[in-house]
């Protein structure tokens, strides 16, 4: 998209290196550091990451690139100093997404309404969570021109307020930050109705940037960005050199009738990119535990268990198959023999017996028995009562399965049960709302039809694949 023409150059914008650099109160939870340079016609307001503040040296260089192009920039803790307190220990409310929207929708309600910002151009700058926050800001507000996210979590906002977000969109990702760069390019299919929407990759970074060299290449190619979608003072054509999605293949898809569909490369990948999305678990005091349904299930609660340094273990839930079509779910059962029915679905289909369940309940039952003999032969102890567990399968249907487990879980009264999977419907998601402390999923989309359609690989999983992964896993 090429870009309007220069109101005025940024040598003229720059004449004068004067600076207004001051602490600023928004309100009483609500504090920052504002520079405008003389003559400015924008500001850009950063959204700090999890566990971070205004005093990150890596935001603070970049607000400091932006100065220099002349962009004044707001640097602003969305926490109270006691939430910050509370959130060292807790680590939850860095996770907060809504609290932190809200505040920074807050502080730029403030932008517009003082004197000496009112009439400059709002661009929003957002750093891991701090990314979230902003994108959901700013479609609710409708301002701010142009985004800038680095090493962003746009996973934690919805694909409903992606699609609503109109703000030329710029997501910066460090190459070696493999999770995250799976989130972003997902968030990227949702922006639909952004004026301008980019993925750049920086190659040899992680996640936040440590690297030699490597902020200063986040800092330029974001006052790139802000030149051009904000000052709108460059004659050309933004150049996006960390580009590996060519314009012409992905995005150019994207504008299709059939939007192009991400897929996961397979359960395990899932999995990887899921403990990204988990780790705000991770380290919990009480300790704990991933559990992975089996068979599917398993595979993708392994790198899990891994990466979060979990305790981990399998179970086994059946679904109850409908007469009328064995692929459909009519409810599922545990090895204890508890069951849950789904009574909508049986209303639809009442010519099912009472002896036909009975029947369907004993033949899964003993199936369910037999696996837990191959996968658990050794009768562990669940570890659950007062640990965190997080329950996690390949891709949720219909549900049934995991409400039966959630259910069977909570019996044994975990301190809080989550529910993760790579992907699940949105109506399905919201049904799980009551089985579960927090619900986790990557994907929620309208248009599911089965689990598999976002899988680039969905192969059988062996019982011997299950066993393998115990072993590894459950060796003391």
């Amino acid at each position: 998209m090429q870009c309007r023409k220069p109101r005025r150059t940024l040598a003229g914008i720059m004449t004068e290196q004067h600076l207004k650099e001051r602490h600023i109160t928004i309100s009483e939870v609500l504090e920052g550091d504002m520079t405008i340079p003389l003559r400015a016609q924008a500001i850009v307001l950063f959204a700090h990451g999890s566990g971070s503040s205004r005093y990150s040296s890596r935001n603070k260089f970049v607000a400091n690139v932006l100065t220099n192009k002349g962009i004044a920039t707001l640097l602003v803790d969305l926490l109270s100093q006691e939430q910050k307190r509370i959130d060292e220990e807790t680590k939850h409310l860095r996770y907060n997404i809504e609290l932190l929207a809200e505040r920074f929708t807050e502080v730029t309600n403030w932008l517009v309404q003082r004197p000496e910002t009112r009439n400059l151009k709002i661009g929003y700058f957002g750093s891991s969570t701090g990314a979230a926050a902003a994108l959901i800001a700013a479609a609710r507000l409708g301002v701010p021109k142009a985004i800038v996210t680095r090493g962003g979590r746009p996973d934690l906002a919805d694909e409903s307020t992606l699609h609503q977000l109109k703000a030329s969109t710029l997501f910066i990702v460090g190459g070696n930050d493999i999770p995250v760069i799976a989130m972003n390019k997902m968030a990227l299919e949702s922006l639909s109705n952004a004026e301008a929407r980019e993925l750049a990759i920086i190659p040899g970074a992680t996640h936040l940037f440590e690297e030699p060299g490597k902020i200063e290449e986040v800092a330029q190619i974001a006052a790139d960005w802000f030149e051009c979608y904000l000052l709108e003072t460059r004659n050309s054509k933004f150049q996006n050199k960390y580009d590996r999605i060519t314009r012409g293949g992905f995005l150019s898809s994207l504008q299709a009738k059939h939007a192009f569909q991400i897929k996961f490369r397979d359960r395990f990948a899932a999995g990887e990119i899921l403990a990204s999305l988990l780790s705000k678990y991770k380290n919990d005091l009480d300790g704990l535990t991933v559990i992975g349904i089996a068979r599917g299930g398993v595979v993708v609660a392994d790198p899990i268990a891994e990466k979060l340094n979990a305790d981990f273990d399998i179970i086994v839930t059946r679904k109850l198959r409908s007469p009328h079509n064995s692929e459909n779910a009519i409810g599922a059962i545990m090895h204890d023999g508890s069951v849950f029915l789904d009574t909508s679905g049986l209303k639809t289909q009442q010519d099912i017996s009472d002896e036909y369940i009975a029947m369907e309940k004993l033949e899964q039952k003993k199936e369910i028995e037999r696996r837990l003999r191959v996968y658990r032969p050794n009768h562990r102890e669940y570890r659950i009562k007062d640990r965190i567990v997080i329950l996690v399968d390949d891709g949720i249907a219909t549900g049934a399965t995991v409400i039966a487990a959630a259910r069977w879980i909570k019996k044994h009264k975990p301190k809080r049960l989550i529910i993760a999977s790579p992907v699940a419907p949105k109506q399905v998601v919201k049904s799980l709302k009551d089985e579960a402390d927090q619900i986790e999923v990557i994907r929620n989309p309208s248009n599911f039809k089965a689990v598999e359609q976002f899988y680039r690989h969905f192969d059988a999983i062996s019982n011997e694949q299950i066993v393998q992964i115990a072993k590894r896993r459950f060796v003391s």
